[in-house]
């Protein structure tokens, strides 16, 4: 917002001309202060305002996993297998202990 010198107004004006309802000026600065917590829907909505994808938000990246690993959302096998894929990837690119020790020698 600073270097595109939006206001909060602005920006809610832009959200609400992306799906008719938008955010209020006092809900992003209540968002911007840290006073409420952004829904996924809000940070589309931010995102999509400001012209960057919502993976941009750490708090995006954060509430999509947790969805896709929540029993709840997703049912139980598939949060196990979404779990088990993200802990194999980490598991693949983690070095392997032997590597390690021959970077350190």
């Amino acid at each position: 917002m600073d270097s595109r010198r939006i206001t909060y107004r602005a920006l809610a004006d832009a959200t609400r001309e992306l799906d008719g309802r938008g955010l209020t000026h006092a809900h992003i600065n209540m968002l911007a202060n840290g006073y409420d917590r952004p829904s996924m829907r809000a940070m589309e909505l931010l995102a999509r305002a400001c012209g960057v994808a919502p993976d941009y938000f750490a708090e995006f990246r954060l509430a999509a996993a947790m969805r896709e690993l929540d029993p709840a959302e997703v049912g139980l096998e598939q949060a196990l297998a979404n779990l088990n894929a993200r802990v194999g990837a980490r598991r693949r690119s983690a070095p392997r202990p032997d590597a390690h020790a021959r970077l350190c020698s």
